[in-house]
This record gives C-alpha cells, structure tokens and sequence, in this order.
C-alpha cells in the first residue's frame, strides 16, 4: 500500500491538486513518497472528471530530490514491491507525469533540486513563487542525473545550458529560472496557489481529448521525422474531429459565443 499522509490530494471542479506532504524532510522523495505520486497521478489520469492536474509542496520547499537518508539506510525499496528500488520508483513516476493525457501544472513553491527538478521538468508548465530555487545538484554528491534530467532539460533549455547547470550543480534563482525557460512566470509566493488554480482551470476548460493528443504528438515528435509527425497529427485530427468538443467548437464559431468544452 502507498503511504496517503505524505502526498495528498484533492479534486476541486475538473482540477485535482496533488502535494507531497513532508516539509519535515522539505518534501524528500523517499520510495514511499514516490510511489504515493505515482498512485496519485495513476487516479487523476483515469478520473474522466479530472482535466488538469497541479503538483505542489507543502512548507518551504517543492521537493529536494532524493532522500539520501534512505538511500544510506539500505532501505530504497520500503515498500510494498521490496525488488522496487528508488530509480525503477521514480523512472515510472516521472514516465506517469510525461505521459499524462491532460495537463500537469508545477506549482513551484520553494526549492526543487535533484528529482524535484525533474519532477517540475516532466510537467507541462511552470509556475514559480519568487522564492523558489532549481538545480540539478546530482554532481554533488558524486552523481549524474537519474529521474530523467538529462532527457527533460535540454528540451527546455537547450544544449548548452543543460549542460552547464548539470555538470556544475549550480542552483539558480526564480529570475534565472524564467530567463532561461525554466519556469514560465515567477510570481510572488502569497500568488501562487491562485496563478496556478487559473492556468489549469484554463487549461480543465479547454476541449480535453485535443490536448491530450497535441501533448502526446508534442512529446513524441520531438526527435521524429516529419514524415511521422504528419502521420500522427493525421491521426489525433480523425479522432479530433470525432469528438462532441469539436462540434461545439464549429457550433460556437457560427453561433459567435464562447465553446463550452465537455472534454469528450
């Protein structure tokens, strides 16, 4: 069983917000806590309710990244799988988060470092309190990235910045943060719960299937030939077209009103 009390989660309208829960460890991503996540985003992706999701900390951190108290302990796979160790642990976490078929919003509280970077980069966007600190501090402690960093930070930052932040550590501020592309608005920490509620509440409004295929055309295509990017938006268009969201959006644009999207 997974441990509810360090990861909580709650559903208000078409957005689920889901928060690790262990300022204590300043939201230190133990297998247990993994495995929490990856229950939580498990349940919001098949709740056909759910059309955005929010990922958050509690206290003054979004995540530290690993809890190397229990990768000193012996105890990485506490939990009820024993052969799952911390990395099979967080490879399907951050896989569950890329993959979503909906939104994922990072609400970006305080420090993410380590895998609570890579948490925040597997997500679609964001949102940063100007308090909060990245980094990609795995050479510290005589490591590379293994929570998917090198595959997510490139993309959103380019080559030679990846680089440089992962093979030096280096922690960089909320204004850095947005002048590289890291986050996609900082804003101040007491206006953070309620940028994020607008953005995913935009984004829960938006008609659900066709988001769901453009984020998984935008991810695939990534390193695909155009020939297969066709192909694939060929195919997100027949199934598009199908969907009462569609017909509403033709409708509305006749009518000249705003769409009401159902996400079906």
């Amino acid at each position: 069983m997974t441990d509810s009390s360090r990861v909580l989660s709650a559903t208000d309208g078409a957005v689920t917000t889901i928060t690790i829960n262990r300022p204590d460890r300043m939201n230190a991503l133990d297998s247990r806590t993994l495995a929490a996540l990856d229950d939580a985003f498990a349940r919001a992706a098949a709740d056909a309710e759910v059309r955005a999701v929010i990922v958050t900390g509690t206290g003054r951190a979004f995540s530290a990244g690993a809890d190397v108290k229990e990768w000193a302990s012996g105890d990485a796979g506490g939990t009820d799988a024993p052969a799952d160790g911390w990395v099979t642990l967080a490879h399907r976490l951050i896989s569950r988060v890329y993959r979503l078929p909906k939104p994922v919003v990072a609400a970006v509280n305080g420090v993410a470092v380590g895998g609570g970077f890579d948490l925040a980069l597997a997500c679609d966007f964001r949102i940063g309190a100007d308090t909060s600190r990245y980094g990609a501090v795995y050479v510290n402690i005589g490591f590379a990235p293994d929570a998917g960093g090198t595959f997510l930070l490139p993309r959103i930052v380019g080559m030679t910045r990846a680089k440089e932040l992962i093979y030096t550590g280096r922690i960089i501020d909320a204004a850095e943060a947005a002048q590289i592309g890291v986050v996609s608005s900082v804003v101040p920490a007491s206006e953070l719960t309620a940028a994020s509620r607008e953005l995913a509440g935009r984004l829960a409004a938006g008609p659900s299937v066709a988001i769901g295929l453009a984020k998984e055309n935008i991810q695939d295509h990534w390193n695909s030939t155009l020939e297969s990017a066709l192909r694939n938006e060929s195919r997100a268009g027949s199934i598009c077209g199908a969907t009462a969201d569609h017909a509403e959006g033709l409708r509305a644009v006749n009518e000249k009103r705003p769409p009401q999207f159902t996400g079906r």
